[in-house]
């Protein structure tokens, strides 16, 4: 479809482009032309590919080593598909017999009764394992579903696995008829749950389920045992000497060992085609969130053997097996070079390079003041408790002349009140935040002190501590109310930078593409034909 330099576009590298292509920057033609501006778009990044070789980014050490671990990535996948992925066989009798061992053979009828917190579900949940008291009493009398609460907590119909969440399925599915679960909190609240029938489902529901599970299931087995193997062969050992010189620095600074580079460059671990780094094994302790801890040559071991050795051994045999030669691995490889390169020379020439003075950044808030609008606002001075009693305490409190701020930095439980005296200003698309607070404030008048204001169900976010609180009490006044407005340029200064930063460097990239497809108007050019019969065959479908 389009050459550029020794290489082409043929037609799958362009609809495998295509397909990424955000919304927000396809095309607004029709037909041919829509694809020729994307195939443009195509060609400059090659052409800056082009450039960035050119300028000499492709020399780079980061550059080799990203590109090496890409294809190591790449080249394992591939090996673990090919060794092991395309190998596995599964038996009828295999899914068989995973399908009877696994709860999702059967639908549940279940019961539940739903309670306010931890302590009632708790109460409930010992009244019912004492014998003082049946779980359908216990969910008549204090289940807040009413809809089952009637029916002493049990549900209209039979649920299979896939229709309930992992946590009831875990805490359910498993029980046996009759059988009542500890206490579990669910999206709706506290639960206790009991299963009242249990009936078995159609295999044929869920074979391609119990397929896909018994495959991954065998597909770790394999690769455990095949990387095992490869272990094994290597004669994997330590240098001794090199690994109590390691753990007695990494003791002594864990995560930052204080080791010469040549030191760092001598073997933790050899193998029959090569070597562990002491570098290496500071990373892999990183890589597993051990950068902290002490460790020891147990541990070490353990980390070596069955993680890191494992990654680098696979590389070696995947290598062996010829797979940094398949195009599948290529093709990764090369998307990736592209994609550094590009990025290299963004940063060279429209990142590091570009500034954004005073000047421009006000021309930009000028003629944007659209973009700096600040909404109305309604500024008020709250209390937020959990207790209705204590709610009218710090009423009477403040009435009598107590400072605001100082009640609502002890007391309210709303997040940051203790670093802001209890002083929000809400705004419209708040409304989930504020909820109750905000009706009562749109009608208040200012400045009069407002409640106890109800607040049903409070969001656990906007609150200090991520309660789960069913109600809530706010007291407050309205100290302000601010009309939809522009910011000023001092407080708008960073956003206008921003902006005009954005748009300068959209404008010096067209101008980049521009002045490539020039540079190297001799080495890149469309094949009209291959385009139209593309956009031929895309209309037709």
């Amino acid at each position: 479809m389009a050459k550029v330099g020794q290489g082409e576009i043929d037609e799958r590298e362009f609809r495998r482009y295509e397909a990424n292509i955000q919304t927000q920057h396809r095309s607004p033609n029709e037909g041919v032309e829509k694809y020729r501006e994307h195939l443009l778009t195509l060609i400059d990044i090659k052409l800056m590919v082009r450039e960035a070789e050119e300028r000499g980014l492709d020399k780079s050490p980061e550059l080799a080593n990203a590109l090496g671990r890409t294809e190591h990535k790449a080249m394992v996948e591939a090996y673990m598909q090919e060794k092991i992925g395309l190998n596995i066989e599964i038996t009828e009798a295999e899914l068989r017999a995973n399908f009877d061992a696994h709860p999702a053979r059967y639908a549940v009828l279940g019961a539940h009764i739903l309670l306010k917190d931890r302590a009632q579900a708790d109460s409930v949940h010992s009244e019912i394992e004492q014998g003082r008291a049946t779980f359908e009493e216990m969910a008549r009398k204090h289940s807040l579903d009413e809809k089952t609460a009637k029916e002493g907590g049990v549900f209209e119909t039979y649920y299979a696995y896939d229709r309930v969440s992992d946590k009831i399925y875990k805490r359910v599915f498993s029980l046996d008829i009759g059988k009542v679960s500890e206490p579990f909190r669910s999206p709706q609240g506290w639960e206790v749950a009991k299963v009242v029938d249990k009936k078995l489902v159609p295999f044929e529901k869920y074979r391609t389920v119990i397929q896909r599970v018994t495959f991954m299931k065998k597909l770790e087995e394999l690769k455990r045992s095949h990387i095992a193997e490869l272990v094994e062969k290597s004669n994997l050992r330590p240098v001794v000497e090199n690994l109590h010189r390691f753990i007695a620095a990494w003791n002594e600074n864990p995560g930052s060992p204080k080791l010469t580079p040549e030191e760092l460059a001598k073997s933790l671990y050899t193998y029959e085609d090569g070597m562990i780094s002491l570098q290496q094994g500071s990373y892999l302790l990183h890589n597993m969130q051990l950068g902290h801890v002490q460790v020891d040559s147990t541990l070490i071991e353990d980390k070596v053997r069955n993680k890191g050795a494992s990654d680098l051994l696979l590389g070696i045999a995947a290598k062996e097996a010829g797979l940094d030669d398949r195009p599948i691995v290529q093709e990764q490889v090369k998307a990736e070079r592209e994609r550094l390169l590009v990025e290299g020379l963004w940063d060279e020439l429209l990142e590091t390079q570009l500034k954004i003075n005073e000047v421009e950044a006000r021309a930009h808030y000028d003629a944007h003041p659209e973009m700096y609008k600040m909404p109305e606002e309604i500024v008020i001075q709250e209390i937020m408790v959990a207790d209705i009693d204590l709610a009218n305490s710090l009423l009477n409190e403040v009435r009598a002349g107590a400072d605001m701020a100082d009640l609502a930095t002890r007391h309210s439980i709303r997040r940051y009140s203790d670093e802001n005296g209890g002083l929000y200003a809400m705004r419209s698309f708040e409304k989930i935040v504020y909820n109750e607070v905000m009706d009562a404030a749109v009608k208040a008048p200012d400045n009069e002190l407002q409640g106890p204001v109800e607040l049903v169900k409070p969001m656990p976010s906007a609150l200090r501590d991520q309660l789960v609180l069913d109600r809530a009490f706010s007291i407050f006044k309205v100290l302000q109310r601010l009309p939809e407005r522009v910011q000023t340029f001092e407080l708008s200064q960073r956003k206008a930078e921003f902006f005009a930063r954005q748009e300068k460097q959209q404008d010096q990239l067209q101008k980049l593409n521009l002045e490539l497809r020039r540079k190297y108007n001799k080495n890149w050019g469309i094949n009209d034909r291959a385009l139209e019969k593309y956009a031929e065959v895309l209309s037709i479908r």
